[in-house]
């Protein structure tokens, strides 16, 4: 499989991502994330048909893992 391909069963609305996360993803924050994703990067993980937009779960892990280094360095 071609790696920029996305499996249809790894998109999410983001209800479903806030439920699969709990403990670490609210729908405010991925809102707030979505929002912001051409300037914060995360436009990689979104596809939207129509006005739905979905999230890969796998590019967006990776994203946070990238992400998490900058967001600890703004905490210090």
């Amino acid at each position: 499989m071609d790696t920029n391909q996305i499996e249809l069963s790894d998109l999410f609305t983001v209800e479903q991502m806030a439920a699969r996360w709990p403990k670490i993803l609210s729908q405010m924050t991925l809102r707030y994330q979505l929002r912001n994703r051409d300037s914060n990067g995360l436009s990689m993980a979104v596809v939207r048909i129509g006005k739905r937009v979905l999230i890969s779960e796998k590019r967006y892990q990776q994203w946070l893992a990238e992400n998490a280094g900058a967001a600890a360095e703004i905490v210090r």
